[in-house]
């Protein structure tokens, strides 16, 4: 983590909780966090404790692009200052931060926030506010909800779209549809948004069981044992990247071996075979992905990322590579909201110009006044030599509604900015 990085981010245990009351300002030029050269930002995300593993990369890789994009002028004349808080996934830090970064730091945004249980704390309080909270890091289904959250941006495609692409490369796979199916998850929101997806892809398992955040450091020795004993030959895996370690660590010392397909968020081969101590171990496992395979330096956007990456010495994994892509959406749509900044002109950019970001995204992208869902769908990969291999030439796409199955469909993104620059 850089020396900039890392003096912006807040230490836990350091911090007073600031109240967090305050009524919606009406938007102006005088915004919090903007002044005529800058405009400050904040994010609540892991950087220690159980969660870490991968998400700690996030932040670093977003103020690395900002720091790229300041030194080239800034998004109309001003430059992003990014304040971090180390909320070690616990929603009662999670609330501390927040508090800290609206009333200390004031800030203009939230983004990247990171979480369903951590950011399910603040959600009410930062749309109450009308502090735009753009680009959370989960896919919980129930942040896509303009009329109860006006001012938030979900990126990645939830876990009911998830699931239904899962469903849907299943049910039209012969030798994986022909397999026994079991289904572990994270309970909680993550796990039900699973389960709601397959229900609506018509997806049944013969076995389930879970684990609950805050057991994902241990070896879930018991949850294999489930499994094993069911009899499941291929195992569908809803969790972070530790949990996926441990589970696929313990399962391989037991000899047990079905296929697995695991969700995109808990699936960079360099963190769980990092953590596992096997470098291999995700080989053979099935994943979706909503962004261009991270190994094809010859893209345009892999390729400029990488550098970006590179000159801030931090490591090429899926973690990064999404912190820089989402802090060069977010870019854009500063940009496009013009030169006199407001809360509710990004509001308006972000509704307005979802279809003209240029993203690595490899699916649509997709905001309006009604409709807050972000990406829209998953093509199918399986890890080969550490890699993510694509398997399908096409797109699964579908909405977040806990009815309706996912769809086959095409999509080609359009070139990178000149430089990478909004």
């Amino acid at each position: 983590m850089g020396k900039a990085f890392a003096k912006r981010a807040v230490a836990i245990g350091a911090v007073t909780a600031l109240g967090m009351a305050g009524a919606i300002a009406p938007a102006s030029a005088a915004d919090p966090g903007v002044t005529r050269n800058s405009i400050t930002i904040g994010m609540t995300t892991p950087l220690t404790g159980p969660a870490a593993p991968g998400y700690k990369d996030i932040p670093a890789a977003a103020e690395a692009y900002f720091d790229y994009v300041n030194a080239n002028g800034g998004i109309n004349g001003r430059k992003i200052d990014l304040r971090v808080y180390d909320d070690q996934y616990n929603p009662a830090k999670t609330k501390v931060g927040t508090a800290q970064l609206i009333n200390r730091d004031k800030i203009f945004a939230m983004f990247g926030a990171l979480g369903t249980p951590t950011h399910s704390s603040v959600i009410a309080d930062l749309n109450r506010r009308g502090i735009p909270d753009v680009f959370v890091n989960t896919g919980a289904a129930s942040f896509d909800n303009p009329r109860r959250y006006p001012t938030t941006f979900p990126f990645f495609p939830s876990y009911i779209v998830e699931s239904k692409a899962m469903g849907y490369y299943i049910d039209n796979t012969p030798e994986l549809k022909a397999k026994k199916r079991c289904l572990m998850y994270q309970d909680g929101e993550f796990g039900d948004n699973a389960k709601a997806g397959f229900k609506a892809a018509g997806i049944s398992f013969s076995a389930e069981t879970s684990y609950f955040s805050g057991q994902q450091l241990s070896p879930l020795t018991s949850q294999v044992s489930t499994l094993r004993s069911a009899g499941c030959e291929l195992v569908v895996f809803f969790g972070v990247t530790s949990a996926t370690a441990n589970l696929l660590g313990t399962a391989a010392r037991a000899g047990f071996q079905p296929t697995w397909m695991v969700t995109s968020v808990g699936s960079d081969p360099d963190i769980v075979g990092g953590l596992v101590g096997t470098k291999g171990i995700l080989n053979g496992v099935y994943t979706p992905s909503f962004i261009h395979p991270i190994q094809d330096t010859r893209n345009a956007y892999v390729r400029q990322m990488k550098v970006i990456a590179d000159r801030a010495n931090l490591p090429w994994n899926f973690y990064t590579y999404y912190g820089i892509n989402t802090a060069y959406v977010l870019a854009q749509a500063i940009d496009m909201a013009g030169p006199n900044l407001t809360r509710k002109g990004l509001i308006n950019s972000l509704e307005t110009n979802s279809s003209k970001f240029r993203s690595a995204a490899s699916v649509p992208l997709r905001y309006s006044k009604s409709s807050h869902q972000g990406l829209t769908g998953y093509w199918m990969g399986q890890y080969s030599n550490g890699e993510l291999d694509r398997l399908t030439n096409y797109i699964i796409t579908a909405t977040s509604a806990s009815t309706g199955k996912a769809k086959r469909a095409n999509f080609k993104p359009a070139n990178p900015t000149r430089k990478l620059l909004p």
